[in-house]
């Protein structure tokens, strides 16, 4: 199985834009659902940590911070946004750390990039056996309708004085299958130079992702959502984002 380095072609490009704003909405979300389960110095995973900002404000809570991802260049932005954090170049699928976390969490939709179930369970396995006895798992992935309604042919367009960028998003609602085209122009010279990356995601219903779980040993199942006024409130397959809770007993 291949280490997934779709990102680091535009690694740069994501620590600008889309870094810190996942992070300020991640961690408020993540603490709410943590509740007295994530006790002060807390040992966290940052699965699928990217250019490490989450990482960062973790760090600054007063968690030992271990960020894990596949990208490279991704992690070489990690480090230097979160200095006092640990980084590992590995992947989801693959990762093999010895039972001493206290939480691992997982956002920004990066398990949407699983393909397969059979690879989602994978992952979920590795996360079991990396925590502690009573450790607890929270990752959010993004839900069918958000791929039939609200990215459903997506376009984005931003002008920036250093680069363009396009966003393009094609979703195959029967093929469960979404393609995320990214093109990228910066100046070079008197010419531009043109990126084009191609990033891909699925979807799985509710009751998929708890069996997955349980699969792999995890219990205390709990699926929420957040309303506009950003409350917690119980998950179901309607939903744009779930954010998923499960415990290692």
């Amino acid at each position: 199985m291949k280490r997934y380095t779709d990102y680091d072609a535009f690694a740069w490009l994501y620590n600008r834009e889309w870094g810190t704003f996942g992070s300020n909405i991640f961690f408020p979300a993540l603490k709410v659902i943590a509740g007295d389960k994530l006790h002060d110095g807390a040992r966290i995973i940052d699965l699928c940590c990217g250019t490490g900002q989450l990482a960062e404000v973790l760090v600054q809570k007063g968690y030992k911070v271990t960020g894990l991802d596949g990208s490279a260049k991704m992690l070489r932005y990690a480090r230097r946004n979160a200095p006092a954090a640990k980084f590992i170049l590995g992947d989801a699928r693959t990762f093999n750390l010895p039972a001493k976390y206290d939480a691992v969490f997982s956002t920004f939709d990066s398990l949407n990039h699983i393909m397969t179930l059979e690879e989602l369970e994978q992952v979920f396995k590795n996360v079991f056996a990396c925590l502690v006895n009573g450790g607890i798992f929270i990752f959010d992935m993004t839900m069918k309708i958000h791929f039939e309604v609200t990215t459903r042919n997506y376009t984005n367009i931003q002008e920036k004085p250093e680069y363009l960028y396009l966003m393009r998003v094609e979703n195959d609602t029967e093929k469960k299958l979404s393609q995320i085209e990214i093109t990228v122009f910066q100046p070079e010279g008197k010419l531009w130079k043109r990126t084009e990356v191609i990033l891909y995601q699925t979807w799985y219903p509710l009751e998929e992702i708890k069996s997955a779980l349980a699969k792999a040993g995890f219990t205390s199942f709990r699926a929420h959502s957040f309303n506009q006024q950003r409350k917690v409130q119980e998950a179901t397959d309607d939903v744009d984002r779930a954010f998923f809770y499960v415990q290692k007993p």
